[in-house]
């Protein structure tokens, strides 16, 4: 399932607890999530789902729930 799987790349992405993780989670919210962290954490998803996200996605990606959108909209279904 994609959204608990982006909630357990956040979590460890970021060092944060399983409490602090919603999908409402922004990267304003926390300290831990910083400009550096960000590009981490895109790197962690593009790797786990084997996609690449464009710039303008990446810039796009705000919150957790966000990241979830992206990797939907990015993962094709098997044909």
């Amino acid at each position: 399932m994609i959204e608990e799987e982006i909630k357990q790349l956040v979590i460890a992405q970021l060092n944060i607890e399983p409490e602090q993780y919603s999908e409402d989670l922004m990267a304003g919210d926390i300290p831990e999530w910083d400009s550096l962290a960000h590009v981490n954490l895109l790197m962690a998803v593009e790797k786990r789902f084997n996609i690449v996200f464009d710039v303008g996605d990446a810039i796009d990606i705000e919150s957790a729930g966000d990241l979830i959108d992206a990797v939907k909209g990015s993962t094709q279904p098997p044909s």
